[in-house]
């Protein structure tokens, strides 16, 4: 089975505080680096300019677990994150952009135990509008929304039950967040996503997907490192149950930014041209990111990741059963910045521990396991920071 030419166009995905990426003085290289996706730079959509200084980092932190980076067709369909500056400090960090689109492919790899191989191509799109005009104090309001397309060229079969694997696997979502900064600098918000993610979307009510974050940030005694708190509750994330998480932010420099407890992880920027980036999540997502500015308007990028994605297909027996779709990478690449607050970037992958399964959990009674060898994959995306 070929893999079908698609052209899909769409507004999607998410961003906190429509916040701006900014150029460095030579207007060569912006300060806000991003992992996410990008790809058609007929957008751009006019996000108004927001000094959003007033919002601290660990605002988002509660959605890090959402997107664990980087862009690609499975796990590109994810939910990026913003450009948020801390209170009172340096922070040009990893986060989504306002838009971001883009494609990944990967050539055929071979199923085991199957007389057939596999690949992989997907388009995802994400978006990120203020409804109201940002301002320091005030209530923040976005809507947010995403949409992605993953294709399985294959022959292959589900071992267990015989069933043909699904062609196309869709995700349309949309939401709103809510951020509310309160007096003594402490700030509570939350995240809705409703929408569908299976072969035939919207084909019933079960097949609907549900995503809700509630998040708080409060400012700690020295008044320099922060308390985040948040819980999490998707059914058909890793773990179907709300998930509570509890994090120091500690920030002993501006090169410098550590999240102890979970959501876990650091952000290390020992200058302009140096950042690396490490997340964790339960149970098993996590991130890794290294990039390296070139100059001229070039950055060369490296990094590892988890991705999983999960789906309700529309002809299942069992109410409670997923599809899921998981992969480790690295990957490679560098990025350009083109005009008008645009970059591209490429990055050559590796993806391996590649597994397609159906159960009512992401850890147990695993059925129709389809083990696919590792393989090359080639990721383009276009993202706007404005």
């Amino acid at each position: 089975m070929g893999c079908r030419h698609t052209i899909v166009l769409s507004l999607v995905a998410m961003t906190l505080a429509g916040a701006v990426a900014t150029s460095r003085a030579d207007g060569t290289d912006p300060l806000l680096p991003s992992e996410l996706a990008a790809g058609d730079d007929a957008l751009p959509i006019p996000l108004p300019p927001v000094d959003a200084s007033f919002l601290p980092t660990s605002v988002i932190e509660p959605l890090e677990s959402l997107d664990p980076g980087g862009a690609e067709g499975n796990d590109g369909l994810t939910v990026p994150l913003p450009p948020v500056a801390p209170r009172g400090g340096r922070r040009d960090g990893q986060r989504g952009p306002p838009v971001s689109l883009g494609a990944f492919w990967a050539p055929a790899a071979s199923v085991s135990g199957q007389p057939a191989g596999l690949a992989m191509n997907a388009q995802f799109a994400r978006v990120g509008v203020p409804l109201v005009r940002p301002a320091e104090g005030a209530p923040l309001w976005i809507g947010i929304g995403r949409f992605g397309r993953l294709e399985l060229a294959t022959t292959a079969r589900l071992p267990d039950t015989g069933a043909e694997i699904p062609d196309d696997l869709w995700v349309v979502e949309t939401g709103l967040t809510h951020v509310r900064p309160l007096d003594g600098g402490t700030t509570v918000g939350g995240t809705v996503l409703v929408g569908t993610a299976s072969d035939r979307p919207f084909a019933a009510f079960r097949d609907l997907t549900l995503m809700a974050i509630l998040f708080a940030t409060r400012p700690a005694a020295n008044e320099r490192d922060e308390w985040s708190a948040s819980l999490f509750y998707s059914p058909t994330s890793q773990l179907p149950y709300p998930l509570p998480g509890l994090a120091y932010v500690w920030r002993p420099s501006e090169a410098f930014e550590a999240k102890l407890g979970l959501p876990a992880g650091f952000e290390w920027r020992p200058d302009d041209d140096w950042s690396l980036s490490v997340g964790f999540t339960p149970l098993v997502n996590g991130t890794a990111v290294l990039r390296r500015r070139l100059g001229g308007g070039f950055s060369a990028v490296a990094l590892w990741r988890t991705d999983t994605e999960t789906f309700l297909l529309a002809d299942r027996v069992v109410d409670a059963e997923r599809f899921y779709v998981f992969n480790q990478r690295v990957s490679v690449g560098v990025e350009r910045l083109l005009a008008r607050g645009f970059a591209l970037e490429a990055t050559a992958d590796y993806l391996f521990d590649r597994t397609l399964f159906q159960g009512t959990s992401f850890f147990s009674g695993r059925t129709d396991v389809v083990a696919v060898a590792p393989g090359a994959g080639l990721t383009l995306q276009l993202l706007w920071r404005r």
